[in-house]
């Protein structure tokens, strides 16, 4: 199983900066069923305000995303990207719908690659 985060306002577009959301909502790709169930939504204060934002604001994102393997936005900026990887959290930057995104993601399967370096970096 492969859980991902999706920056959403609405749990259908992936319509969020990641540093600019106020929701997520996580799915679970089962990888040999090549499908997806019910998303929960859960709640965080965003970490950038204006351009501007600290550590401690993207720690706290990711404390509440525990568990996830990626995170979906339709935009990242490149110090919440390169936080994320050190955290072993891939980053896909997949603006439009969560279903779009997901049938990319099958189609590309990059989340077997994406797995794989993130054990390898834990």
């Amino acid at each position: 199983m492969y859980k991902i985060a999706f920056a959403s306002s609405d749990g259908v577009n992936v319509d969020c900066h990641f540093g600019a959301a106020k929701s997520f909502y996580i799915f679970t790709l089962d990888e040999a069923a090549e499908s997806y169930g019910e998303g929960e939504r859960i709640d965080v204060t965003a970490p950038c305000h204006g351009g501007s934002h600290l550590t401690s604001g993207f720690e706290l994102v990711l404390k509440k995303l525990d568990g996830v393997s990626a995170v979906a936005a339709s935009r990242a900026g490149p110090g919440a990207v390169r936080f994320l990887n050190d955290n072993g959290i891939a980053v896909y930057q997949l603006p439009g719908t969560i279903d779009e995104a997901f049938c990319r993601l099958l189609e590309e399967r990059k989340w077997e690659v994406d797995k794989w370096q993130s054990h390898t970096n834990s």
